[in-house]
């Protein structure tokens, strides 16, 4: 069943490419996590760089979203698509009588039949999610609403005060989850504001069906600690202490005298894939104290490796450099026409790995400022970035 889906899958990504939000960074090729982090933090920091500046970020949770998919709903907005009529019917049975029924040893429950929601653990349920909240796309230069699968969030870019769009779009969003049967979880449901001015101006709450939404200095936003000072400290201590314990495991997988290949495939999938997360959102603003801690998680996984392992520093400029890459190849990505827009800025070359072409003598290049003006356009304002480049990077300016 699971190959029959994806077959379906790849037809019916190819057939709503056009109705697919572009500001949706879950189940589309080549965007993912970081992606959806930098979108938010993008804007965020550009904002905060004008005089009398605030933002404010909703972030929304639903209670079971994928359960209370609605078919028919879905049917009628896969009509608006270039999806053929056949493979509609077949999505509607595909959702619809659905048998469910519990089994413990030897006895079984009754039957049930389920007509909403999209089964569990298959592959075309969180793509037909993604198609069911497609409908509602919003973004302008101040505000947009941004989702990582049923991780929606709205954020507002406000000056001198001036919130009515952003108060308007949430109402819109939460009228619009009314109506297609998403049930909002106002509980869970928090605000962050961040504001760096001196004068701080209290800002007055906002109110989802009736009940105030709380709000938060921090927020753990898809694995990664959010705080509204922007410093990432929340976020170091936790990959910190996640990374300390995933460091016992590979003491624990030496001592029991597994192989170094082992050792080092575990390293790089359960304790670097820990430490450098989303690394290309929070890296360039880490306190020094918070690198050195990481650094010497990874020095001492070194030396249970025994071998010298990349630090934090240069895993991070060559995921940036990746991100970058990726961003630049993908005209559907919301931040690609932003990177257009500097094209002239460098040269494509910039992003030839292993390229042994050194700057011409006399060029006149600034690196550092080149450098830290494509991080700023692309990835996030990197104010406090250490400004090297990894070794093998060629650097060419086109005047």
């Amino acid at each position: 069943m699971k190959v029959l889906e994806r077959l379906l899958l790849v037809h019916l990504n190819k057939q709503t490419r056009t109705y697919q939000d572009l500001l949706q960074f879950a189940y589309r090729h080549g965007v993912g996590v970081e992606d959806a982090i930098i979108q938010l933090l993008q804007p965020t920091h550009c904002h905060l760089d004008k005089a009398g500046s605030t933002v404010r970020v909703m972030f929304f949770d639903f209670s079971s979203a994928f359960n209370t998919i609605q078919p028919d709903v879905l049917c009628q907005k896969l009509q608006k698509t270039q999806v053929g009529a056949s493979t509609i019917a077949w999505i509607k049975d595909y959702l619809t009588n659905r048998p469910q029924f519990v089994r413990l040893k030897n006895c079984t429950s009754n039957q049930a039949i389920s007509n909403i929601g999209a089964p569990q653990g298959t592959v075309l349920s969180p793509f037909l999610f993604t198609l069911y909240t497609s409908d509602f796309q919003y973004k302008s230069e101040t505000c947009h609403l941004q989702k990582y699968s049923d991780d929606s969030a709205v954020v507002g870019c406000i000056r001198d005060g001036q919130e009515a769009e952003y108060r308007e779009l949430v109402e819109r969003f939460v009228a619009w989850c009314g109506n297609n049967h998403l049930t909002l979880n106002v509980n869970k449901t928090k605000e962050m504001i961040l504001d760096f001015r001196g004068n701080r101006v209290e800002s007055n709450t906002v109110s989802i069906m009736g009940e105030e939404v709380e709000v938060v200095e921090e927020y753990k936003y898809l694995g990664v600690h959010l705080d509204n000072r922007l410093d990432w400290r929340k976020n170091s201590e936790a990959v910190y202490k996640k990374g300390h314990s995933r460091l016992l495991f590979l003491r624990t997988l030496r001592s029991f005298n597994v192989c170094s290949k082992m050792l080092q495939i575990f390293y790089k999938s359960v304790v670097e894939s820990v430490i450098s997360s989303a690394v290309v959102c929070w890296g360039s603003s880490f306190r020094s104290r918070d690198l050195k801690r990481l650094n010497s998680l990874i020095t001492k996984a070194g030396s249970v490796l025994g071998t010298t392992v990349e630090p934090l520093e240069e895993i991070m400029q060559r995921r940036i450099l990746q991100r970058i890459k990726k961003i630049m190849d993908n005209p559907e990505h919301s931040l690609h026409k932003t990177v257009r827009q500097r094209k002239s800025v460098f040269s494509q070359r910039f992003l030839q790995f292993g390229c042994n072409t050194h700057l011409p003598a006399n060029s006149h290049c600034n690196i550092q400022q080149l450098f830290d003006d494509l991080i700023i356009i692309i990835i996030i304002i990197l104010s406090y970035y250490s400004n090297q480049f990894p070794s093998g990077i060629n650097k060419v300016f086109l005047n």
